[in-house]
């Protein structure tokens, strides 16, 4: 990699900031199987005191179901821990096996343990704004605790009578080895029951962050929803403001999402709409979101009957895509029309087939390196040989530009000439940098949110997905940071090394200052960045100054332009000038 490639990388570098704090999302202000098993109620269920029933001037013809009791039922499969609550046939938390938070303990994804995530929320024809998490559902399973492996499945039901010829039904399907959960609801006789002839299914409360970097992770959190082929965003950027976002249409899913984890409720029918809110608590980054889908209920029949699919688990691509929805859009691969694709059609393949053979993250991100230098070794070998080409001209074109400073248009087409005879493309070092910055950005947006990198160690790396630091300030240092990272400082010095040893066409003091200016940068930017990203651009840089040893070992004067080019001198007379065969 030359000289302009690295400029390249250090645009990079200042675009995505520019890109992270300027160029957000639009954020709306509000101003003002094994067969199923079900069996009768039991005693023994989990359960809670008797609640009184609240008056009819609140909930209508809902105020006999609004008090009761509370029971608990836990259904555990190989994946997940999760708790149902009858008072409102609710998830009131969601415990995952297999990915603990950034103290490496368990952690719940729900962040309402109080109340719960799921509910039905309508608003009826006497104008009583009803949310399901009020009422008290009657539930017809034995188990308060029920464990199912493999391929097992289990459903739990809850009913609700509301009338003699009025119910709310909701089954949950479990599977023994899934992220995906089952939800169907079916409302008896609420035909025009309701107004707009709707009802909304919302997830409430956001998720519980996971990671020890609070502040970090708020940067990835925010609701949203795939709509007419776009997905719209949600983020509460700002603290005690409240945001929304309510469109009209049909939309495969709406979802949360923290840094590496996901909810989202899939519809199987189509929906009238999505409703999104959010709001930041001050103090403490946690980012409280409602993500709701609009579902429509007909004016005639009986019976509506929705089934949905709810996704509770990690932002792994392959499983998010698994789910045949379209979710994975919820993952930020950048652009859609430059790095989405070098991410989900070549980065994530190449690491998931890797993978298959070497369990080791940290190998796999050097061998990754390896295979990218490899891929773009003609390039950089191009570059290379234009800059040592350019370089060998200098004399020449410094002539040209003195005989002729006071004659743009003689100039540049004296350069013209002289590029043309010596076989020389003045954008020749340039133009593989950017070919190579799409990949260099996808490579960012990866690192910087994959899972797979999530708590793997390397070397003395404890987790991939943070900085490599191995010593805390206590206090933070502007621009740089709060910490010591070992692999930024190794890859500066590689970038250092590299720029000693790549040809350059100008040698003035402004070159001399980016020589220590540009690792400095490099420095700064990745100290704050993923150990993995820093492992990354150290491998590739190693391997580019191995490759430029090579290069200025075996380039030879045959290599180089051998052109005489002839000068017209200030006094009529002409003199030769060799734009040589020099290394």
């Amino acid at each position: 990699m030359d000289r302009k490639s690295l400029t390249g990388l250090a645009l990079i570098g200042l675009i995505m900031f520019v890109w992270l704090q300027f160029m957000s999302p639009e954020k709306k202000l509000l101003k003002s199987p094994e067969a199923v098993k079900t069996e009768q109620a039991s005693p023994q269920a989990l359960s809670s005191p008797v609640a009184a029933a609240p008056s009819a001037d609140t909930f209508g013809v809902f105020a006999t179901a609004a008090g009761g009791r509370e029971q608990l039922v836990k259904v555990d499969n190989d994946l997940f821990r999760a708790t149902l609550s009858s008072k409102g046939a609710t998830l009131k938390s969601l415990v995952l096996k297999k990915h603990l938070n950034g103290e490496r303990k368990p952690f719940d994804l729900v962040s309402n343990t109080r109340n719960g995530a799921l509910s039905l929320l309508f608003l009826t024809r006497e104008g009583k704004k009803i949310d399901t998490r009020d009422l008290y559902f009657s539930t017809v399973t034995l188990d308060s605790v029920r464990a199912i492996s493999g391929k097992q499945s289990y459903a739990v039901r809850y009913h609700l009578d509301i009338a003699p010829a009025q119910a709310i039904d909701i089954t949950y399907l479990f599977s023994g080895d899934s992220y995906k959960v089952g939800y169907d609801v079916k409302l008896t006789g609420f035909a025009s029951e309701l107004a707009g002839n709707e009802y909304q299914l919302q997830w409430d409360g956001g998720l519980g962050y996971s990671e020890k970097d609070r502040k970090d992770e708020s940067q990835s959190v925010l609701a949203g929803a795939y709509l007419g082929g776009s997905l719209v965003k949600l983020d509460a950027a700002k603290e005690n403001e409240t945001y929304r976002e309510e469109q009209s249409g049909e939309a495969k899913w709406v979802a949360v999402r923290n840094k590496y984890f996901v909810a989202a409720l899939i519809p199987s029918r189509r929906t009238e709409g999505i409703h999104l809110d959010g709001k930041r608590t001050a103090g403490n980054e946690f980012e409280n979101y409602t993500a709701a889908l609009k579902m429509g209920v007909p004016s005639t029949g009986t019976v509506s009957d929705d089934k949905f699919s709810l996704y509770l688990g990690p932002l792994d691509y392959n499983i998010v895509k698994s789910q045949h929805a379209g979710l994975e859009k919820i993952m930020d691969f950048g652009w859609d029309w430059l790095t989405r694709p070098f991410a989900e059609f070549i980065i994530l393949p190449v690491f998931s087939w890797m993978n298959t053979f070497v369990s080791n993250y940290g190998l796999i991100i050097i061998i990754f390196a390896f295979l990218i230098k490899l891929v773009t070794y003609p390039l950089s070998m191009a570059s290379t040989k234009s800059m040592k080409k350019m370089s060998a001209l200098q004399p020449v074109l410094k002539e040209l530009q003195e005989k002729y400073k006071d004659n743009p248009a003689k100039l540049q087409s004296e350069l013209g000439r002289i590029y043309k005879e010596a076989g020389v493309n003045p954008i020749g070092g340039c133009l593989p940098v950017v070919l190579q910055m799409p990949l260099l950005f996808a490579m960012f947006y990866v690192f910087r949110s994959s899972i797979e990198l999530r708590q793997h160690s390397f070397l003395w790396a404890k987790d991939l997905s943070v900085p490599d630091s191995i010593l805390d300030f206590g206090f933070s240092i502007p621009m740089y940071g709060n910490h010591i990272a070992v692999f930024p400082i190794l890859m500066a010095v590689t970038v250092f090394m590299q720029q000693k040893i790549t040809p350059t066409t100008q040698s003035n003091d402004q070159m001399k200052v980016m020589m220590y200016m540009f690792p400095a940068m490099m420095l700064l930017f990745f100290n704050n960045m993923p150990a993995g990203l820093g492992l990354y651009y150290l491998m590739f840089n190693i391997f580019s100054v191995a490759q430029q040893f090579y290069i200025n070992k075996t380039t030879t004067a045959a290599d180089m332009p051998n052109v005489t080019l002839t000068v017209p001198s200030s006094g009529g007379s002409r003199k030769k000038s060799k734009g040589a065969s020099k290394k």
